[in-house]
């Protein structure tokens, strides 16, 4: 589900100027964010090439993922995971379902990618052992890997198996629920805070310096003010719309991909230019770029 670029700090309500947010923050982001996209795009275009011969050579096409399909899933995750957000009231009990979410999601999410190039098995294998690695010693770096390789793989699968312009439709109508979430209901706030809590981050941990990524995730709490949180669905949407153009060419992914990237600077210069830091949906700049790059290579 789409996350949220996040800088908590202890007192919310307290002003900052203008310029405290390092451009430090931005540059380290979008290197981890173009690293996830470029593996994410590497995967799909190697499931691509596989899956084509695979179907064309039983003269069959390859079954898509619609719409409704698509927001009927997600509804299901929903509705299974906010009611043991709400009714779940042991911290203990809260980061042990956070942690389990978090690993199935890169397990299979990292199998996907790995597999993508190495045998099933051995494919299985490493996603369970850097699934085990972080669960045994968690870190800001094995965090960003194992999470990167579960967005990646994800957002490689979905997007070959949905129409671009099915891509479109969720990139607007998800941009439009994280604005719902964050600031209507704020039940993505709640829970992001919960996540961070639980050592469970469904996102990207920015630091300031890249001799922190060493750092335990226990230190990376964001509401210390030395991190950011770039949420998971903030890079799979625009990822999914990019690897949805894989059979058109790298011309097309490469504009969607700048496009995306040129959201993400829109969305930071934002959340930097704001006198008082609050929790802020990342992904309606992030999605409104992709679109434009999407409309631009319709003229290819």
């Amino acid at each position: 589900m789409p996350e949220n670029l996040i800088k908590v700090k202890s007192k919310p309500e307290q002003k900052e100027p203008k310029n405290a947010l390092s451009f430090s923050y931005f540059i380290f982001e979008a290197v981890l964010f173009s690293i996830t996209f470029l593996l994410g795009l590497l995967a799909a275009f190697k499931q691509n090439q596989v899956i084509s011969k695979i179907f064309q050579s039983k003269n069959v096409s390859l079954p898509e993922i619609s719409f409704w399909k698509f927001v009927f899933g997600f509804g299901i995750a929903l509705l299974i995971v906010l009611p043991l957000f709400y009714f779940v009231k042991s911290k203990n009990k809260k980061k042990v379902i956070f942690k389990s979410l978090f690993a199935v999601s890169v397990f299979f999410g990292g199998f996907v990618l790995i597999n993508s190039w190495i045998p099933l098995l051995p494919a299985l294998i490493l996603a369970f052992i850097l699934t085990f690695w972080w669960l045994l010693k968690p870190s800001i770096l094995n965090q960003n890997i194992c999470i990167g390789m579960g967005i990646a793989g994800a957002g490689a699968v979905l997007g070959i198996a949905i129409k671009p312009t099915t891509v479109v439709f969720l990139l607007v109508c998800f941009s439009i629920y994280d604005f719902i979430a964050v600031y209507k209901t704020k039940h993505m706030v709640k829970m992001a805070k919960e996540m961070i809590e639980s050592e469970a981050v469904l996102g990207i941990i920015v630091p300031k310096t890249i001799f922190e990524l060493n750092s335990p995730l226990k230190e990376a709490d964001p509401r210390r003010g030395k991190t950011l949180v770039l949420g998971a669905g903030d890079i799979v949407f625009p990822l999914m719309l990019a690897a949805s153009l894989t059979n058109k060419g790298i011309a097309c992914v490469l504009v969607v991909s700048i496009f995306s990237l040129i959201g993400l600077l829109v969305g930071f210069l934002i959340f930097k230019s704001k006198k008082i830091r609050r929790p802020m949906p990342a992904l309606p700049p992030i999605a409104f770029f992709s679109i434009i790059g999407y409309l631009i290579t319709l003229a290819f």
